[in-house]
């Protein structure tokens, strides 16, 4: 697996300068576009778009974490298990999202990005790499939850 991490040459860490990732990605963008090189700087272009994609979203970078510590969060046939109160929950939060007026949506969104982001943080703190996987996979379940609020947003 290719560190993306040494790509961009950042410290393996969750808080990154995201300036310097930015500006690198942007000087590579500048060497490998497939406009600019050779049929195999195609292959690095496609490598660095879908590093910077990862490293440049705090969810993504935490699971990346984790994914270098030998547990993939995102690969739900190799996730670990989710606990039981993570999935009572999301179904508790899907049957409100069923149920929500469009008075209450932005509220919810704005709820459920605040709880994300306090998830994120927390498992980037947290020492051991089940504690985070955990939190983060609850953080997973609660993105999905956004994603079902904004297509119930549309359909009210």
């Amino acid at each position: 697996m290719k560190n993306f991490f040494s790509l961009f040459s950042l410290p393996q860490i969750f808080e990154i300068d995201l300036a310097q990732l930015e500006k690198k990605y942007l000087q590579f963008q500048h060497q490998f576009h497939p406009d600019k090189s050779s049929s195999d700087d195609i292959s690095q272009s496609i490598e660095i778009n879908q590093a910077y994609k990862i490293l440049s979203d705090d969810f993504l970078r935490a699971c990346y974490i984790l994914q270098l510590q030998g547990c993939d969060i995102l690969n739900d046939e190799k996730a670990l298990k989710v606990e039981m109160a993570t999935l009572e929950e999301a179904i508790e939060l899907q049957e409100k999202i069923s149920e929500i007026s469009k008075d209450e949506i932005e509220n919810l969104r704005k709820e459920l990005n605040s709880k994300i982001k306090s998830l994120i943080l927390e498992a980037m703190q947290s020492l051991e790499t089940q504690d985070a996987a955990q939190l983060l996979v609850k953080a997973k379940y609660l993105k999905k939850s956004l994603e079902d609020l904004k297509i119930r947003k549309q359909k009210i």
